[in-house]
């Protein structure tokens, strides 16, 4: 995608520096995207669909927004730790959120770690948002480095619709939707919702009645035929889903449609 505006908005820089106690394990969910580094000390991380990381000294890592953080904070040799974060909002040409249309590691490459702390402090020491700004692009551009791009909503939408339209009739494999959205299979079910308006289950149902109302009317095949043709292993499983989507049994549907089609 080509970049022709970035819009940054709902920025906060803050940081602590005190004790801190191992055993506690924060959990959050932020609305924007997080950097957050730990200067001294070192944070324990995962995000609801990522492996474990530690950060170390001065590391750093990234958590998209509304993605559920675990965070266990780990004290220096004194037993404080120095924390410090930029949290923002960052819009690419008006439509896309940064962080639905790149992904990130969730440690970042090292090789930024001093840098990264100059923009952080920089940021902190700022007086409004302008002056915030120059620090603020600076890590944009840092995550346009390191990110990678992924499908946009109506993009995954598109892949989705296609893969179901080819494989409806038989298994859906759920890894091959994680793999289309890029997420975990915990996260695959509510972005599927998202994205489709309804489960996975439900979309593939809906889809197969719809295409077995079809072929009832465009072909001479028995109902178990059409059941069968359409993914139902059990023919009584899809006479109930049948009239529940339409309020009518199969045959009752053929017979109705045709003589309706049939009808002068």
């Amino acid at each position: 995608m080509e970049i022709n505006s970035i819009g940054i908005s709902k920025v906060s820089a803050g940081g602590f520096d005190s004790p801190v106690h191992p055993e506690i394990n924060v959990v959050k969910s932020l609305p924007t995207l997080s950097v957050v580094q730990s200067v001294k000390g070192s944070y324990r991380v995962w995000l609801e669909n990522s492996a474990q990381v530690e950060t170390g000294e001065r590391g750093v890592f990234i958590a998209p927004a509304n993605l559920t953080q675990h965070i266990n904070e780990f004290p220096g040799d004194d037993g404080t730790m120095i924390s410090h974060w930029i949290f923002f909002e960052v819009e690419i040409n008006k439509m896309h959120k940064l962080d639905e249309i790149y992904s990130f590691p969730l440690l970042m490459p090292p090789r930024y770690n001093d840098e990264v702390c100059s923009i952080i402090e920089n940021a902190r020491a700022a007086s409004d948002l302008p002056s915030k700004m120059p620090f603020l692009v600076r890590m944009v551009n840092i995550l346009l480095e390191i990110g990678t791009p992924v499908a946009t909503k109506n993009e995954l939408t598109f892949k989705l619709k296609n893969y179901l339209d080819e494989n409806y009739t038989g298994t859906v494999s759920p890894a091959a939707l994680c793999g289309i959205m890029c997420c975990s299979r915990s996260a695959m079910y509510s972005r599927f919702k998202e994205l489709m308006g309804e489960t996975p289950v439900k979309y593939v149902n809906n889809l197969r009645i719809s295409r077995s109302q079809d072929m009832l009317l465009e072909t001479d095949l028995s109902i178990a035929e059409i059941s069968a043709a359409v993914g139902f292993r059990d023919q009584l499983y899809f006479a109930r889903l049948f009239k529940n989507i339409t309020g009518t049994s199969a045959s009752e549907y053929r017979r109705l449609r045709k003589k309706i089609t049939s009808t002068p």
